[in-house]
């Protein structure tokens, strides 16, 4: 005759967790989530620009991809094919597609212009993302984040240069690199709405990325020295942790309260740029970002709004 099994009782780490952290508001997760993944982005994008140059950006592409993959390994080894049970299987392929093409135009973006000028154009995601949520999300926007939306894509287009055609290049692929980050944060919304565990998403998100990239990297493939491959393993690793920061932001709080924390790019781009790279913040940038970053904490302001009257009439 068996006994059954005593429970295990939950560590000291876990005891805290529950008693601190998951007794946490949501939105205060999901800002402390959306700080780390935006420090973690501007960490990959450094590392991005001191490849630059000297490996191609499809290849870096490909190991920002790959080895950011390892972060999901212990929840995949930990429940197996239930890590992958999703009905939501559209989503996590469209959400790969489009990862994909963001993290490659933005390395391009990053190796051929200022991490700053990069960040900045970066943030019209949130103006796109407007777009997409009234074409699949359903949701209603009035006439006043209409008017942010266009003023901020004036901001863009303050920052084109036009005349400088190698920058006026990267500053393209920024702007396609923020579509499609758009249309991947499109598709989170759509999975973590749905139920699928944040890690699902990325896991989802890990194999299907780098399964993209790796044959235009293959076509372009040059063999890295020893520091330049640490530098790829580390870049690969922070580009792990902040999808991952990205999809528990998501996961836990409102979008519309969540995404302005990741302004926080901005500054951490400018001291990377200035300190690393010896880019300086030239007075166009400061004037786009103003533009920029004030219309998307605009349109946030006017969701949170139109939000809060919709719970108080309901």
């Amino acid at each position: 005759m068996t006994t059954p099994e005593t429970p295990k009782s939950p560590s000291v780490a876990e005891r805290l967790l529950e008693r601190y952290w998951r007794r946490l508001p949501g939105n205060f997760r999901g800002c402390i989530w959306m700080l780390l993944a935006a420090l973690s982005f501007i960490i990959v994008q450094s590392f991005t620009k001191m490849l630059g140059g000297k490996i191609p950006s499809a290849e870096i592409a490909f190991f920002r991809c790959a080895i950011g993959s390892v972060a999901v390994l212990p929840f995949v080894i930990s429940r197996r094919m239930d890590a992958f049970r999703t009905p939501n299987l559209p989503f996590h392929l469209l959400r790969g597609i489009f990862g994909a093409g963001a993290v490659f135009l933005m390395v391009y973006a990053i190796v051929h212009m200022p991490i700053a000028d990069a960040t900045v154009i970066g943030f019209t995601r949130m103006l796109f993302l407007i777009v997409l949520a009234v074409m699949f999300l359903g949701e209603k926007v009035r006439w006043r984040r209409w008017g942010a939306t266009a003023a901020g894509f004036g901001g863009v287009i303050l920052m084109l240069r036009p005349g400088d055609g190698a920058f006026q290049l990267a500053a393209f692929a920024a702007l396609g690199a923020a579509f499609c980050f758009a249309a991947a944060h499109t598709c989170i919304k759509m999975c973590t709405t749905r139920k699928d565990h944040p890690m699902t998403v990325q896991s989802y998100y890990a194999v299907i990325a780098t399964a993209i990239t790796l044959i235009p990297a293959i076509l372009v493939w040059i063999t890295p020295t020893f520091e330049q491959a640490l530098i790829l393993l580390a870049m690969g690793v922070m580009s792990g942790v902040a999808q991952s920061c990205t999809a528990f932001a998501y996961g836990a709080g409102e979008a519309t309260f969540v995404s302005p924390f990741d302004y926080t790019r901005l500054l951490w781009a400018a001291m990377a740029g200035w300190f690393l790279f010896a880019e300086p913040l030239g007075f166009t940038t400061l004037l786009g970002a103003g533009i920029i970053i004030g219309a998307n904490a605009y349109i946030a302001h006017r969701q949170r709004v139109e939000t809060r009257a919709a719970k108080e009439a309901a």
